[in-house]
């Protein structure tokens, strides 16, 4: 069975890459940063995982879940300085029980102005 690729109109488009896969009942989710803040020139890390966030839960909405029905998220920070502002609006978006997670200090995202990247697995009833 193939995978299928779930269309997310307000995430940034482009790239060698799909936002969303999903196969079965598995959504995997492809590190999400926040383009917008980042080409503004806007380093605050609070405005990026604020627009992260809100990227995830349009991610899993268009593949038929909830932000409930993530298990895993993956956290890039490229300053461990910015793990307050991830733990500042994680409680925002998720609930308990929160999902696994596991964050990761990196010398830089794709650019440097995108200083947090945040991917998820999600898996639906």
């Amino acid at each position: 069975m193939p995978f299928e690729v779930v269309n997310v109109p307000s995430l940034p488009q482009g790239g060698q890459f799909s936002h969303v896969v999903k196969k079965g009942k598995f959504v995997f989710i492809s590190g999400q940063t926040a383009k917008p803040e980042a080409e503004a020139g806007n380093l605050d890390p609070r405005a990026q995982a604020d627009r992260i966030f809100g990227y995830l839960r349009d991610a899993i909405e268009a593949a038929g879940g909830t932000l409930a029905d993530i298990v895993k998220i993956n956290i890039f920070l490229t300053d461990g300085s910015q793990f307050p502002a991830i733990m500042e609006y994680r409680p925002l978006y998720f609930s308990p029980p929160y999902p696994a997670a596991t964050t990761v200090i990196v010398h830089s995202t794709v650019t440097r102005a995108q200083i947090i990247e945040i991917e998820a697995i999600a898996i639906l009833d």
